[in-house]
């Protein structure tokens, strides 16, 4: 949680905010909140796309007029070929 902008706490205090809206409403802990100046940096991996919406969905409700930059990726996560065996 940086700040570029010279507003102190301020940045830490916006993504200390982000992080609890994402915990309550899509219930990720996963996904890292970085604020630079006036825009949101969100970064990490989901399952699924409408994942990655619903977080920036919840980050703009919190970034308080600031421009949100989502990097989250989709990383998807298919069954294996075969059946897996222990040795």
């Amino acid at each position: 949680m940086n700040d570029d902008s010279g507003r102190g706490g301020q940045a830490e205090y916006v993504a200390a905010h982000i992080q609890e809206k994402l915990a309550e409403r899509v219930h990720e802990l996963g996904v890292h909140v970085d604020v630079r100046g006036d825009v949101v940096y969100l970064r990490g991996q989901v399952m699924t796309e409408e994942q990655r919406r619903e977080i920036e969905s919840a980050a703009h409700g919190a970034a308080e007029g600031r421009r949100i930059r989502n990097e989250v990726s989709v990383v998807s996560v298919r069954e294996p070929d075969g059946e897996e065996t222990l040795s």
